[in-house]
């Protein structure tokens, strides 16, 4: 076996954990950059305005009216736990989340493909990804008590698939400066 195939065979795993991360990474950015694009401050759901739950659209959807209800009081949540500066900071956020998404799903093809990834680039991409997982539990950390209990989990999920993931890599980039290349 030569050392690029040990190489291949070492990593190709890790670009492909890499590549199924990124794209989950890359569908809740964008998701959480349309919810922060549709909940807007000043809707019906923030003026108290009760849930227009008509019966023929809850059965087309198959959902109950206590179902319809508790969509409006997640709105509610999003907004009233949310301070002034958070759906902006959310947005852009978001954003750089799907972006760093995108730039670590291409770095992560280097790894399965049998083309010598980049490990710096990886390296970066991945503590990039990292950095904006802190911010964002920061930025959560200062928000109400309900909207900081649904996104501190998933926050702190991220960070430490991210971490494992950027450990990995270093750890390939170093056994690949062992073989000489």
């Amino acid at each position: 076996m030569t050392d690029n195939q040990i190489e291949t065979t070492g990593t190709g795993w890790l670009g492909a954990v890499a590549i199924l991360f990124a794209l989950l990474l890359l569908a809740n950015q964008a998701n959480e950059l349309l919810k922060q694009v549709v909940i807007t401050p000043g809707s019906s759901a923030e003026l108290g305005i009760a849930a227009n739950c008509r019966a023929d659209e809850l059965e087309e959807e198959g959902l109950s009216l206590q179902e319809c209800q508790l969509m409006v009081s997640s709105v509610q949540i999003t907004l009233a736990s949310s301070p002034s500066w958070f759906r902006s900071f959310q947005i852009g956020w978001s954003a750089t989340g799907a972006a760093a998404a995108i730039l670590c799903l291409l770095v992560s093809f280097g790894f399965i493909n049998g083309n010598r990834p980049n490990h710096k680039l990886a390296i970066a991409s991945f503590a990039l990804l990292l950095l904006l997982d802190v911010l964002g539990f920061f930025a959560a950390v200062n928000t109400g008590p309900l909207l900081r209990a649904l996104t501190l989990w998933p926050l702190l999920l991220w960070f430490f698939i991210h971490l494992c993931l950027l450990i990995a890599v270093v750890n390939a980039g170093q056994q690949k400066q062992r073989l000489g290349e």
